[in-house]
């Protein structure tokens, strides 16, 4: 059987070309030619498959070449090797004359970078500028708190404004109120009513005394005194000359003797005298002005309905408020005298309603006081007794131009009592 292309003899196509017969004259036998074997996975012994270890032919490696990934990966592998070998620069050991030589720049390495150099440069004097600018600042700051010695000292704001819900719940105020001063007032347009302001006789054993043994009582009882022709100092509440309803309640009160400021306090109170008294707290400086108040309270006539108090106590602090009033109220019992005390944290409505009512003495904070005044809850027309306690402490908390707006709406003649722990020039520009 062969092929045949096909031409102008013959048609293209298989045909039979005969038969080959071997003879017998001693020819080669040919063995027919048996396909190629398949190249399969099956080990030795599987049919049309080739073994393990056998060496397959030539046309089977055509286009099986592995490719030469060496080549390929040396490219990354020789910059990876070139940047470890530059991470880590050559530092000389330490004493070595070496590490001398290199740390003074004297070696093979070390030429500086212009670039480097440069920045080294701006560090070292953005450095010192910054050294500089903490040492100015240093220096400003401790002007600063020489100057001002109560300087970032904090104090509680007792004269805050708080609401109360029907449950008696504080609400929380969402800013906190800015109390403006009262509006000025032009006092000449006004006619105020005249008032007595010295109701004190010299007691005799007082009058007795000379010029040198007053200066030694002052000086055992550690006073201090300025002013023109200031009273004697009392030693006894005998000397005061209050009235029997007083005393008696004085002496229920277990008082015993007068204190310092007291002694020399009341005699200038009931004189009707300007006074500033500069005494710590717990000294008795309380009754050193709430007794000479009585007095003069009692003196004026009955406050008729819309009037405002005819005392008025000015002090720093809800507790320091509600401690005046306490004592206020023990010793205005004797003649009946009605006291209100109005400070921040207090219900609004409640202090309004008791001022509407009518009270001789109003004890309070400057901020609320403000307040009431602004909303016509009262007025201030009537007062002639007017006392600021702990005024050190006020300016302190930053009441200043609350008690000069208080002070402006109180008629001019009226009497006023200053009293502080400190004498500071605050204190001495507002006397």
């Amino acid at each position: 059987m062969n092929w045949s292309k096909g031409g102008p003899s013959g048609k293209r196509g298989f045909g039979f070309g005969g038969f080959s017969l071997g003879g017998g004259g001693g020819g080669k036998k040919e063995e027919p030619r048996l396909p190629p074997k398949s190249h399969t996975s099956f080990g030795a012994g599987t049919a049309g498959g080739y073994g393990k270890n056998q060496q397959l032919p030539a046309f089977y490696k055509i286009g099986t070449k592995r490719a030469n990934f060496d080549e390929e990966n040396a490219y990354f592998e020789d910059d990876e090797e070139e940047s470890n070998s530059n991470d880590l620069p050559y530092i000389p050991a330490e004493n070595s004359p070496t590490r001398q030589q290199f740390q003074s720049g004297g070696g093979s390495d070390s030429e500086d970078d212009p670039l480097d150099a440069f920045m080294a440069q701006v560090e070292d004097q953005a450095a010192k500028d910054m050294k500089k600018l903490e040492e100015k600042e240093k220096k400003s700051y401790f002007r600063y708190m020489a100057e001002n010695p109560t300087a970032g000292l904090t104090a509680e704001d007792e004269d805050e404004n708080i609401d109360y819900d029907s449950d008696g719940n504080p609400i929380a105020p969402t800013t906190k109120k800015i109390i403006m001063p009262l509006a000025p007032m032009d006092h000449s347009e006004i006619d105020y009513p005249p008032f007595e302001r010295n109701f004190y006789t010299e007691h005799e054993e007082l009058h007795s005394l000379t010029g040198t043994e007053v200066l030694e009582l002052r000086h055992k009882l550690n006073l201090r005194v300025s002013g023109a022709a200031p009273p004697k100092p009392s030693t006894s509440f005998a000397h005061f000359g209050f009235d029997e309803q007083l005393m008696h309640i004085i002496r229920k009160s277990e008082y015993t003797q007068p204190t310092p400021i007291q002694c020399q306090g009341v005699p200038i109170a009931l004189s009707g005298r300007d006074m500033i008294g500069i005494a710590k707290t717990g000294s008795g400086k309380t009754a050193a002005f709430i007794w000479p108040m009585l007095v003069h309270i009692m003196d004026q006539k009955e406050l008729e309905p819309g009037e405002g108090p005819i005392a008025v106590i000015v002090c720093p602090t809800r507790e320091l408020c509600q401690q005046i009033h306490a004592e206020c109220k023990r010793f205005g019992k004797a003649y009946s005298l009605r006291s209100v005390a109005v400070y921040g944290g207090g219900s609004m409505w409640e202090q309004a309603k008791a001022l509407q009512e009518g009270a001789e003495i109003v004890v309070c904070t400057p901020g609320r006081l403000i307040d009431h005044v602004k909303k016509k809850a009262t007025s201030l027309q009537r007062v002639t007794y007017l006392v600021f306690d702990e005024a050190d402490r006020m300016f302190d908390m930053g009441f200043e131009y609350q008690v000069r707006s208080i002070a402006s709406h109180v008629r001019p003649d009226r009497q006023t009592l200053l009293f502080s722990a400190t004498f500071r020039k605050k204190i001495e520009r507002l006397t």
